[in-house]
């Protein structure tokens, strides 16, 4: 479960890096599953993740007429990462 963590997390990051947004969204939408589910958050590079994840979840809501969830995830992000 980790590996599929961080395989989704390298899309979602490389996909925000080139603006993909529906690539992004996608990765990032099974980033966000996966991480619930497994003790990835344990790594010190998690906040990396946590990060990038919070930024492409704040550009998905900006697009998005209807936001909120996104908006949500990414006030999550932020206060994990205090």
């Amino acid at each position: 479960n980790s590996v599929r963590t961080s395989y989704y997390f390298q899309g979602a990051y490389i996909s925000f890096m080139f603006r993909l947004f529906d690539d992004s969204k996608y990765y990032a939408e099974k980033h966000l599953v996966c991480i619930d589910n497994t003790w990835a958050n344990l790594f010190l590079h998690h906040a990396v993740h946590v990060f990038y994840i919070g930024l492409i979840s704040f550009w998905v809501a900006r697009k998005l007429n209807d936001g909120q969830q996104w908006h949500k995830r990414g006030e999550r992000s932020k206060l994990a990462l205090k």
